[in-house]
């Protein structure tokens, strides 16, 4: 089973990496019609404003079933149920401001290969719908398991809709709350 799920996610980030190449290809700064919301680019880059959270994990009583799960999250009180903190004593911990922001969240189930979950795009439109493409990354296998998590935070000022995509296919579109 396992072989089957990486074997999906390296097809998608075939996919996706294809996509990326033909997208900056098609660069024209005189084509306004051009759709660049699913060009495939570095989050820095992004025109959406996302921060990544580092150090933090799924807890061990959350389940996880589908392949690439996400959550919307836009109080403490759930991130907590839903997330530990790792912390060392060298690393930083940042807590979320839920009054501006709410917490993107991509999982997916224990795996015995080193996967990260990675943000290829986020862009906002005219109409402040936001559009997050994500993909997993695997590597070669542990002798322990791991939750593949990213976190981020997505400020919710006048935020309509977001739209989580695994590659460019839509799993979730959420409202957030203002």
């Amino acid at each position: 089973m396992t072989k089957y799920i990486l074997l999906a996610f390296s097809t998608l980030i075939a996919v996706a990496c294809n996509n990326t190449t033909t997208s900056n290809n098609n660069n024209n700064a005189t084509d306004t019609t051009a759709d660049t919301s699913l060009a495939a680019q570095p989050a820095a880059n992004s025109a959406l404003d996302v921060q990544p959270l580092s150090n933090y994990f799924v807890k061990n009583n959350i389940k996880i079933s589908d392949s690439l799960t996400f959550w919307v999250i836009d109080n403490q009180t759930s991130f907590d149920s839903l997330f530990g903190v790792a912390k060392t004593m060298t690393n930083e911990i940042v807590t979320p401001d839920f009054g501006t922001h709410v917490v993107i969240a991509a999982t997916m189930p224990a795996t015995a290969y080193n996967t990260q979950i990675q943000l290829l795009s986020a862009t906002n439109d005219n109409d402040n719908n936001a559009e997050m493409h994500f993909v997993a990354v695997g590597a070669e296998k542990q002798s322990s398991t791991i939750t593949p998590v990213w976190l981020g935070l997505l400020p919710k000022t006048g935020l309509k809709t977001v739209k989580l995509y695994t590659g460019d296919q839509l799993s979730k579109a959420v409202t957030p709350p203002q």
